[in-house]
């Protein structure tokens, strides 16, 4: 929790000058601004202020995906520290780490991140996206595509499993008899397991007649007390 007088002390970093015309310009959707002269700790601080001023998302280009690693956290601390932004909407969209024509696919853990990246900025879920200029270089699909990349479950809804397996399958995610890893799912005995990406528990669904009973964490259920299994988008 952030103390009322540090936001305080933060806040007046928008009454400056500087920031006061930057601000200025940002409302008029137009044109370019080069602001110079700020440490890597400013730009942290400032641009959430700038992303709350711009009243849109806002993509930072970076030089690859070290510096992206290393500004994502610092970001997301800028946010916490000035409340302008949710450290939640930070969003870091990884580069390959392969090149184009070299017959070699991306570790999945990569296209994971991009995967859940993209449809997190499909819907609206983003405010800051940081991407190196690898992967704001690289041609996308329509919002569209990457918006369907997620199912959300609810409890108490009804689940056409045959849909749902043929989703899962299509975004990449690979049938087991065993689920021991992230992106793998199983389906028997009238039960549906998977381990969705970025989730260190297990999950798994009873289904009877087509009706969604419980979602609960199996395992590691200690480490996420106070997480919401009511509700869960798979993306991949």
């Amino acid at each position: 929790m952030i103390l009322p007088f540090v936001r305080e002390v933060f806040a007046e970093l928008e009454h400056s000058s500087g920031f006061e015309r930057v601000r200025r310009h940002l409302s008029l959707h137009a044109g370019r601004r080069r602001v110079s002269g700020l440490t890597s700790t400013a730009r942290a601080v400032y641009l959430p202020l700038m992303a709350r001023a711009a009243r849109q998302p806002v993509i930072v280009v970076v030089a690859d995906n070290k510096a992206a690693e290393a500004l994502e956290p610092m970001l997301r601390a800028g946010c916490e520290l000035t409340g302008a932004v949710d450290p939640a909407q930070v969003v870091r969209l990884p580069a390959h780490d392969v090149l184009p024509f070299e017959n070699l696919s991306p570790h999945p853990d990569v296209q994971e991140q991009r995967a859940a990246a993209l449809w997190k900025l499909a819907t609206g879920a983003v405010s800051i996206l940081i991407a190196p200029v690898e992967a704001a270089a690289l041609k996308l699909f329509d919002r569209d595509y990457y918006a369907g990349l997620a199912v959300t479950l609810r409890r108490g809804e009804e689940v056409d499993v045959e849909v749902l397996t043929g989703h899962l399958a299509s975004v990449g995610y690979t049938q087991m008899d065993l689920v021991e890893m992230p992106g793998q799912f199983t389906r028997r005995a009238g039960y549906w397991t998977c381990i969705p990406p970025s989730l260190t528990g297990q999950c798994a669904s009873s289904f009877s007649a087509m009706r969604l009973k419980h979602y609960e964490n199996l395992i590691r259920k200690r480490s996420a007390p106070n997480r919401d299994w009511t509700k869960r988008s798979f993306c991949r």
